[in-house]
This record gives C-alpha cells, structure tokens and sequence, in this order.
C-alpha cells in the first residue's frame, strides 16, 4: 500500500473528461468517478491519499494536470466576475430557449387565428428552419473569431425586438418573410448559449449539468405562460410578453463581463473584435470542411438519426398544436402538456447514463428515437382522454431525453476535438432541415387526407426510416461489435 501526502495547500486539478477538486478537508468528488481513473479504494485522514498499487504518484498528477495554487479562499475581482460571467450564461441559455419553444406554440395559434391554410401554417412554422439549415456552421464560425459574448448582443438585442412585428404581420407573405429571420436569430441566440458555456466550463459536467437543468426549465415554463398569456388576453400581450422575455436575454448578455476583464488564467471566453460588414460573409472553406466530415460513417448514423429525432419536435411545434386546437384544448392547456414534455425531456436525459451503461449506444438511440415517433403520433387517438394524452406526451419526452445526449456522445467520439465546433454546426443544420421538411409535408398531407391521418402517414415514414437506418448500420458494420 502506497501513501501519498498531499501539501497543506488547495488547488484544483483538470483532467480529461474529471474536475479533480481536493482540499486539505479531504478529497471532493464522486468516489466512484475517481475510481475510473485511479483505482482509489478509501481515503482516510484530511491529506492523505491511498492507493493499491505504486501506479499513481502526486507527481503524476501534477504532470498530467493543469494546476493552480491559492493559498486563500479570500474572494477576488476574478472570481466575482466568473460567477458573473457563469451567472450571465445561464440566463441566455434559459431566456433563449424558452422564447423558441415559447413561439413554437404561438405562431401556429396565431396563423389559425388570422385565417391560414393547413399548408400556409405548414410552410409558416417550417420557415423559422430555413436560413438555419444555411448559416448554422456560419454563425458558429463568427462566434470563434469575433468572440462570443460580441455577437450574442446583437441576437439577444434582436430577440427584444423582432416579436413585436409579429402582430401587424396579418397575412402569409409577410410572416413567412418574419419566420425566416427570427428562427435564424433565435438558433443563433441557443447556439450562443451553448458556446459561452463550454467556453466558460471548459467540459467541467458539473456545470455544463447545471447550464442543462436550467435550460431545461425555460423549456418547460414558457410554453405554459405563453399559453396562459394568450388564452386570457389574446395577440398584443402574447407577443409583447415574448419580446420581454428577449429582454431578459439581453440583460443576460450584459450581465457577462467582457472577457478582458475575466483575468483568472484559465478562462477561454474569446477576446471581443470590431469587424466589418464584409467579415460577416460566409467563406466556403468553412462550409467544405465541415461537410466532409459526414464522409466518417459514424457521424453519417448521426446525421440521419439527428433528422429523425427532430421529427417529433417538429410535429409538437406545428400539427401537435393545430390538432389539440381543432377539438377545443384551450392554448394554457397546449401550453402545459408542451411544458411537461419539455421537463419528462430533462428527466430522460438524467437516465441516458443509466441506459448506455447497459447497452450499445447506437441501438439506443433508434429504439428511443422510434418510441418517440411512435408516443407523438398517437394524438389524434389519444387526445380525446386527458389521461392518455398526457401519459403520451411524457413518453414521448422522455424518449427524447435519454437519446439526446446518446447522440452527442456518438458525435462527439467520432471527430477530433480541432472539429468539434463544425460538428455541431452541422448537425444543427441536418436538425434545421428536418424542421422545414417535416412541418412542410405534414401540412399538404394534412390538406389532402386530414390532420389525423397526417399523423398516422408520417408515422410509417419515420419509423419506417429508422428500420432501415438500423440494418444498414448492422450491415455495414458501422460500429465495432
């Protein structure tokens, strides 16, 4: 047995995939985390360390690790302003998500309401996905060079904005035209999100855990405070309560220091740059090298499967709603079952680990990600009993929740950290794609045979996919056995 004396000082240690935090108390971390890594059996007095075998030394750890040293727990100007930015961060994640599930259940309301086709509100609710599939892997790019908190600014100060043209937005033309730049900015303001706290955690999962639940509540209030807010006062107050809740995400931004002013050595937040209309242009080297990442058979399976399991979101955002509304679901209600899929959501994500633990995480995912097509498109024969309807809706949340981070992982293993970035841009481009598509095709289908026969129809289709995605991943052998 061999002792290791840890020194009567506090540092914090980062490892890949571990945020070691020891202190003179003892060792704070999960135990069986620290396991994984060093086979630690006990630990005993404050300081002490024990392993079974001569494999780990203090020294290991501090060539292998990225320390620092303080000798006080005094706070510092640092360390104020890295809660702020932490602070900051959150709020953009919790206001920006919310406002784009938020009108993902008014749009639809909103075109019933001034008199559009099945097809129209199709071709309405798909126009938010349209310029995303395009400037995904842009809007990631201008991030990484003129730093992040700089252009989630001016999405945030747009998010303020751009509802309140909602309102005098009376006829088709003129709300699709309106769909197009607000579903580009609200992607762009998520994805700001997203970056700023990967950049601020630099992986740590107790905060990027953290980041996910609070998020996750955006998702699940505001769709039942819109709902509200609509059923009992109608159009002007829908969406001027939309427009305050973007406030709040640029309140958020500003919140967030600047990152000159963020001096703890190991902050990554990007230095701010001016920049030029001309910078904001696309370059297609950009483009290329992201696209050829889909030549890697397993971000290919990632690709695929991320369209389909954009598929139910998609329906929730459109036909889910028009559906509910047709039989006389009042929108509080619409609102609050869109809610409560959003939290099963955050529910299936804790239980990923669980299931991945037990079986391949490619297989997984296309059952969770059928049981989620299949749990949707059961509305139309379970609406009519609020039991029924609600147990579907939680199923289908939670399906989405465990096969969400499986995704991520898969995509995430498959490239190099140097092309993490242009990985997710491109899946969120595939995810944008499914929202134009599936929307699109439900309304004309909707048009010809009905809304309750749409659902039945896009069920065979995407379900039917993933039977196909399934053998061809089998046949082809895309991941080892």
């Amino acid at each position: 047995m061999t002792s290791v004396f840890l020194p009567n000082l506090e540092f914090y240690a980062t490892l890949p995939d571990l945020l070691c935090y020891v202190t003179v108390t003892g060792l704070h971390a999960p135990i069986s985390t620290l396991n994984r890594y060093f086979m630690i059996t006990r630990y005993n007095s404050p300081g002490l360390l024990r392993t079974p075998r001569n494999t780990f030394d203090c020294r290991k750890l501090f060539l292998n690790s990225q320390i620092s040293y303080r000798t006080s727990m005094t706070p510092t100007l640092s360390d104020y302003l890295a809660k702020r930015a932490l602070l900051g961060t959150y709020g953009v994640g919790l206001f920006s998500g919310g406002q784009w599930d938020m009108l993902g259940i008014l749009i639809p309301l909103f075109a019933v309401f001034i008199g559009l086709g099945a097809s129209e509100i199709g071709l309405v609710v798909a126009a938010r996905s349209i310029l995303p599939v395009v400037f995904s892997i842009h809007g990631g790019v201008l991030m990484d060079r003129f730093g992040t908190r700089h252009v989630a600014f001016w999405l945030a100060l747009a998010t303020a904005t751009l509802p309140l043209l909602y309102p005098i937005s009376s006829i088709f033309g003129t709300l699709f035209l309106l769909q197009l730049f607000t579903g580009l900015n609200s992607t762009l303001a998520m994805a700001s999100g997203q970056t700023l706290i990967n950049q601020i955690s630099e992986g740590d999962p107790m905060q990027l855990g953290r980041f996910s639940f609070v998020t996750r509540f955006g998702n699940f209030a505001g769709p039942i405070l819109i709902g509200f807010v609509w059923h009992h006062w109608g159009t002007w107050p829908a969406f001027l309560f939309i427009a305050g809740w973007g406030f709040l995400t640029l309140s958020s931004v500003a919140l967030i220091p600047k990152p000159t002013k963020i001096s703890k050595p190991h902050s990554t937040l990007k230095e701010e740059k001016t920049f030029a209309l001309i910078d904001l242009l696309p370059r297609w080297t950009d483009y290329r090298d992201a696209m050829m990442l889909a030549r890697i058979p397993a971000v290919t399976f990632s690709l695929m499967i991320t369209m389909l399991r954009n598929g139910p979101g998609a329906i929730q955002a459109s036909f889910f709603v028009v559906y509910l509304n047709s039989i006389g679901i009042s929108g509080t209600t619409i609102g609050f079952l869109t809610g409560l899929s959003e939290l099963s959501v955050g529910l299936g994500s804790l239980a990923a680990g669980w299931f991945a633990a037990r079986g391949k995480a490619h297989w997984l995912v296309i059952i969770f990600v059928g049981s989620a097509v299949f749990f949707i498109c059961l509305t139309p024969i379970v609406a009519s009993t609020f039991t029924l309807l609600t147990v579907a809706t939680v199923a289908r949340g939670f399906s989405q929740g465990v096969n969400q981070p499986l995704i991520y992982s898969i995509l995430s293993r498959s490239v190099d950290a140097a092309q993490q970035g242009a990985a997710v841009g491109l899946r969120n481009t595939v995810n944008r794609l499914s929202n134009i598509v599936i929307p699109a095709f439900m309304g004309y289908v909707a048009e010809w045979w009905g809304i309750g026969a749409s659902f039945a129809i896009i069920a065979l289709l995407l379900i039917g996919s993933c039977f196909v995605i399934a053998w061809v991943t089998w046949w082809k052998r895309v991941f080892p056995a």
